[in-house]
């Protein structure tokens, strides 16, 4: 049983010891050759016990941790939010579906991949535009958005206009056809009033 921990824990901590220098590595070039460093300083026998390890491990990474704002970042992160690092979703995950279950779902499935995979080659296929006409179609904005201005300054002009229209039309309404229409009937007005008169005095004369 302590054998297996003690192996448990030296893969665990060469795993760590693994991830650190290639992070290193990767932000600070460090080490032409991270892993070939990690052996070689265990063959050295620089740090053996578990205690040096741990402790050289957290000593490297407070060193990158100020030269990489980015690591800095990440731990403080992981230090105000550890939640956050915490796998929400179990390690295994069961299914209740029999292995005949499953096939069939693959196998009623199977046309959409082959039209996915179609639909991507298509695509792959589809030649990319070239980018002179988008140059060209970019420099042309400037002169898009003016004559946008202008042709909004004439859809004002044209509503003022058709306001202006129906003001005139219905004046020329009111003055023209109304009034025209009070014209004549004061006019038929006078002439009954006239005929009425006439009538009389004719009248008036024969029975004289």
């Amino acid at each position: 049983m302590d054998g297996s921990a003690d192996s448990i824990a030296e893969q665990t901590l060469f795993a760590l010891e693994t991830r650190l220098r290639r992070i290193e590595f990767v932000l600070a070039g460090s080490s032409e050759d991270p892993v070939g460093d990690l052996y070689a300083r265990r063959k050295s026998g620089k740090e053996s016990s578990v205690k040096s390890r741990l402790n050289t491990l957290e000593r490297d990474l407070s060193r990158l941790a100020i030269k990489s704002r980015t690591v800095k970042d990440m731990l403080d992160l992981h230090t105000n939010f550890p939640e956050i690092f915490k796998n929400v979703y179990p390690a295994t995950q069961t299914s209740s579906l029999s292995s005949e279950e499953k096939l069939s779902t693959v196998l009623s499935a199977a046309p959409s991949f082959h039209a996915t995979s179609s639909q991507l080659t298509s695509i792959m296929d589809t030649l990319i535009p070239n980018p002179s006409v988008s140059a060209d179609l970019i420099s042309l904005v400037p002169r898009i958005n003016r004559a946008e201005v202008v042709q909004q300054a004439q859809a004002k002009e044209i509503a003022d206009l058709r306001r202006r229209s129906a003001a005139l039309l219905e004046r020329w309404y009111l003055l023209g056809i109304e009034g025209v229409n009070e014209c004549f009937a004061e006019w038929d007005e006078r002439a009954l009033e006239v005929d009425k008169i006439l009538s009389r005095k004719i009248r008036l004369a024969k029975d004289s």
